[in-house]
């Protein structure tokens, strides 16, 4: 594709196809930096995807690196844990967001492992029923918020 303005294609109904480079500034510094960006960045807010992966657990379970951003299912019959790794085990980033439900009758406790600090509301760390649902988020190495479908 040519160079053409966003505003020509707009104009002309000509769609911004997924591998059309755009080139962007932002201020870095004090000073205007250039880089570009492919359609399909654009179209999908920058690269990130707001569709989120859903994993089913039926035993008690670690939170593992590769959990960031995903709806962790737990499906027991039986009382399960969620356990919360410390920052040396897996190096979440900082505003990582983690959704948990309790599928099953078996009550879920989110469980922090030795040097993990979670805040929540009145320290509740149990989801309080079947399909109750909770997130939790990293703010700082080895500290997270939990927050939603609680119970002491």
């Amino acid at each position: 594709m040519a160079e053409v303005k966003i505003s020509q294609l707009t104009a002309k109904g000509t769609n911004l196809a997924s591998t059309d480079l755009v080139m962007i500034s932002e201020v870095s510094g004090g000073s205007y930096v250039s880089k570009y960006v492919t359609g399909s960045q654009i179209s999908s807010g920058g690269g990130a995807s707001t569709e989120i992966t859903i994993d089913n657990k039926t035993a008690s379970y670690t939170l593992v690196l590769a959990d960031a951003n995903k709806l962790i299912e737990l499906n027991s019959g039986s009382a399960v844990t969620l356990g919360v790794p410390t920052n040396a085990t897996d190096a979440f980033p900082v505003g990582s967001q983690i959704l948990v439900s309790q599928q099953g009758a078996g009550q879920v406790t989110i469980n922090p492992v030795s040097g993990v600090t979670l805040r929540s509301n009145g320290g509740k760390l149990k989801i309080s029923g079947q399909y109750g649902l909770c997130t939790l988020i990293k703010r700082a190495t080895d500290e997270w918020y939990v927050s939603g479908d609680l119970t002491t």
